[in-house]
């Protein structure tokens, strides 16, 4: 287990991961690790058309289009963690207890894909 997270998260100081493995915590956890993703997206077209060259190779959106999906960030944002999609990764810091793996997993973009399939991506 990497050190740092046996004194807390960047999210959540003080908390021991491995100590309180609580599917709760690690639910809010995720949740909030999302959305400080999606304002980030939703707030700074350069990170949002940054992540649509890397995933899309597309360096230009129509501003009417952008604005539409930054909406739907907005909405999922003020969506509940969609447990069903997040689950492997929850039982996975679960088991393990480290929750920086949350950080590489594809499951956020995964997400996100199917925002961008709605706009020809």
């Amino acid at each position: 287990m990497c050190p740092s997270l046996m004194h807390g998260s960047p999210l959540f100081p003080g908390t021991d991961f491995s100590a309180t493995l609580s599917t709760e915590s690690i639910i809010s956890f995720l949740h909030t690790l999302r959305n400080q993703r999606l304002l980030e997206l939703s707030r700074h077209d350069d990170a949002l058309m940054d992540l649509l060259e890397e995933l899309y190779n597309t360096v230009a959106i129509s501003a009417v289009k952008r604005e539409f999906m930054k909406r739907d960030l907005q909405e999922l944002k003020s969506s509940s963690l969609d447990l069903v999609h997040y689950s492997s990764l929850i039982n996975e810091i679960k088991k393990t207890g480290d929750s920086g793996i949350a950080e590489k997993s594809p499951l956020f973009v995964e997400e996100l894909k199917q925002i961008f399939k709605k706009y020809g991506l």
